[in-house]
């Protein structure tokens, strides 16, 4: 990680960095993927894309949760592919960016799973949404992979459809800030709020959801989300820190009905400092949510999206 000079002051130039990655869950969800961050022309330029392949086993809940303890068990075949490109203001921390998201899904709903009808059949249909976004964020943070100290803030505007090689005309929002502050030598606090929303006929996997740790993907989703998290990190060794966290999130259905209680999580974790000269640390984390605990591993900051 470098460093440029400017205005007598120094700024952290993050590295380009390549992943690969793969992974899987005991419901017989997997996954497989790469991308590249590629910090260029001294920062000035950032650019983000991946793609990867999925097949998703999962529970779907309905909006904001409403079908409770009898979700339809759905299984989704899944590519990806993100492509975005951000670029400074000037000798500030904006950057303007605009990006390309496709998501091409061939997908399948066990209506048995909660309909007791002998011999009814599964519902089979393709989804593919593709759109075209642009952003505006805001980026002083020490550290692009576990920050401690400054602000990250996005606001992006989607547009998805035909034009984009979508199947659905629908316009997708997002608002979000993660805040880092050193309170000591050895404790640091983060903030973060996010608030999304959809406007238009999206796919049931583009609209937003409550995405915070205990809390399961796609468990409560709504035409709006917004949530609050709340976490502190105390380094009792220059390798070793332990993590604790809170968070509260709620979603809207938009027609006045059926729109969620207060969702709370909590829990604790621990991180290594894996990488000293790129300030990455890995760990787990145990968090629990209205209804179930769940297990992360977490590389990097646990706040990603």
């Amino acid at each position: 990680m470098g460093t440029k000079a400017e205005n007598g002051k120094e700024r952290r130039v993050p590295p380009s960095v390549s992943v690969v990655a793969a992974g899987g869950t005991e419901k017989g969800t997997w996954f497989v993927g790469g991308g590249h961050l590629g910090i260029w022309r001294e920062d000035t330029i950032r650019y983000t894309g991946g793609a990867g392949y999925a097949d998703v086993v999962m529970d779907y809940y309905g909006f904001n949760g409403g079908l409770g303890k009898h979700p339809v068990r759905f299984e989704s075949t899944a590519f990806g592919l993100m492509q975005e490109l951000q670029f400074r203001l000037g000798e500030s921390h904006f950057f303007a960016g605009i990006s390309y998201r496709l998501v091409d899904t061939q997908n399948k709903f066990d209506l048995g799973s909660v309909l007791p009808i002998p011999g009814i059949p599964a519902l089979k249909f393709d989804s593919r949404s593709a759109g075209v976004s642009l952003s505006l964020n805001y980026d002083d943070r020490d550290n692009m992979f576990t920050p401690s100290d400054g602000l990250y803030a996005e606001l992006k505007l989607g547009n998805y459809g035909s034009a984009w090689g979508g199947d659905d005309n629908f316009n997708k929002y997002r608002l979000y800030a993660k805040y880092y502050q050193r309170l000591s030598d050895d404790w640091v606090m983060g903030l973060r709020g996010d608030t999304e929303g959809v406007d238009g006929d999206a796919p049931f996997y583009e609209y937003p959801f409550v995405d915070m740790r205990g809390i399961k993907v796609m468990r409560y989703q709504g035409k709006r989300t917004a949530l609050g998290e709340l976490e502190l990190r105390w380094s009792f060794h220059p390798r070793w820190a332990l993590v604790g966290f809170s968070g509260v999130g709620k979603t809207w259905a938009g027609n006045g009905k059926h729109d969620s209680d207060a969702l709370y999580s909590k829990g604790l974790g621990f991180r290594y400092l894996i990488a000293s000269k790129l300030g990455l640390q890995v760990g787990v984390d145990i968090a629990q949510g209205p209804e179930d605990a769940a297990f992360y591993i977490q590389v990097g900051s646990a706040w990603k999206r």
